[in-house]
């Protein structure tokens, strides 16, 4: 790979620097079309709210929205980035934790919010007039990695399915009449059927909730945690399957209960940006010896995921497509957990390669810190051979003056 939506990335490398977060604009249109294509084919009262947790760049939310997605916000910052950009109050939605009583302040902006537990329903502004809801715990979760695990004992997200009518039935007390209630058990599952299995626990608890309270819920939210690929060999998530089997259980449950189909919510984040960003960065030194380490001019404080839990990004050296032995990735801070991906098969590296790590473009730039003195890094937006800067690279005087006081 020598390009990004057709940018040379030698001539982005000594146009920007590196390191150097690239996205590609057609891919991440693509993911949006997909996702709505295959929802829209078996559950058309799907609504799509992009976590802009995954990447909160404006420029990239933008870009989505134009896709029509609303977006799902999970601090106040991330409210104000998405009503700059001009999503409307209808398309947002807060999903929050541990909300304290200036988060909800903010969250009421929005026309939708998920609250993660009852004593958050205090806190929420009287005269918040959207659609409120509830975070549920379905008691089990998964994710590709024990860090990403959102549901069920050890998880700090949301109320048991055994608290969840209380909750309701306090809320309807206090006045609110427009309810809405969401899951959202963990991140990077590629199993269709973790899913139907999620909405079928959603289904049945709205159905113990809504019937004795004598309302419908105005949507079923069943999270995000789309998956994708990080390694080769990995199937990709079959979409099509997913909704097929959402609406299925969705549609069958509700028959079930006799509750009329509810709108449905999701929330992806990575499938829409995730394969459509790459981190770009250039070997610094390398060295050799019972292990041969490639250092790199990113660090744990640019792409954190491995570090954090153990994620793993593939790598390519640009130019090289042959291997020669094996590698050990490293950055230049100074944890022995800075390493990106240990003693794989990688190619001959020298000083001043170019290295470029795929499927980045959810929870890394993100993520991104000043650690060890070393700042972040730069983000460009390519479509059709033209790049296009998106966030600058942060500078010491920027980094320098939070100080200034």
């Amino acid at each position: 790979m020598n390009a990004i939506g057709g940018c040379d990335l030698h001539e982005l490398a000594a146009r920007f620097g590196t390191p150097l977060y690239l996205y590609d604009a057609v891919r991440i249109e693509e993911n949006c079309h997909i996702l709505r294509h295959a929802f829209n084919a078996h559950y058309p009262a799907t609504d799509i709210f992009y976590a802009v947790k995954a990447n909160g760049n404006p420029h990239l939310l933008r870009l989505i929205a134009a896709c029509g997605l609303g977006a799902d916000c999970a601090s106040p910052l991330e409210v104000t980035i998405a009503e700059r950009t001009g999503i409307p109050r209808e398309k947002l939605m807060y999903t929050g934790n541990y909300e304290s009583r200036d988060d909800l302040i903010a969250a009421a902006r929005c026309g939708a919010v998920n609250l993660d537990d009852i004593t958050a329903l205090e806190k929420l502004p009287g005269d918040f007039d959207g659609i409120l809801s509830f975070r549920v715990n379905p008691g089990e979760g998964s994710g590709s990695h024990p860090g990403i695990v959102t549901g069920g004992p050890d998880a700090k997200f949301g109320i048991s399915l055994e608290s969840a009518p209380a909750a309701y039935r306090l809320a309807a007390e206090r006045g609110f009449t427009r309810f809405g209630i969401h899951l959202m058990a963990g991140s990077n599952n590629r199993d269709p059927l973790f899913f139907a299995r999620m909405t079928a626990i959603l289904c049945h608890i709205a159905a113990d909730i809504f019937r004795p309270l004598g309302r419908h819920p105005e949507y079923l939210d069943i999270g995000g945690g789309f998956g994708i690929p990080y390694a080769d060999g990995e199937a990709p998530l079959d979409l099509d399957a997913l909704a097929r089997a959402v609406a299925g259980v969705l549609t069958g449950c509700c028959a079930e209960h006799g509750l009329t189909p509810p709108p449905l919510r999701i929330e992806p984040g990575r499938f829409i940006v995730g394969d459509a960003g790459y981190l770009l960065t250039r070997v610094t030194a390398v060295k050799k010896g019972p292990r041969r380490f490639v250092g790199l001019d990113a660090g744990m404080n640019t792409l954190i995921r491995p570090a954090l839990y153990g994620a793993r990004h593939r790598a390519i050296l640009v130019g090289m497509e042959s291997t020669a032995g094996t590698a050990t990735l490293c950055g230049r801070i100074c944890e022995n957990t800075d390493i990106f991906a240990a003693d794989i098969p990688f190619p001959d590296a020298v000083e001043g390669d170019l290295v470029l790590f795929r499927d980045a473009g959810a929870y890394c730039a993100a993520m991104a810190m000043s650690y060890n003195g070393r700042l972040r890094p730069a983000e460009v937006l390519c479509q059709d051979g033209s790049a296009r800067l998106i966030a600058r690279a942060e500078s010491a005087e920027e980094f320098l003056g939070r100080y200034s006081v």
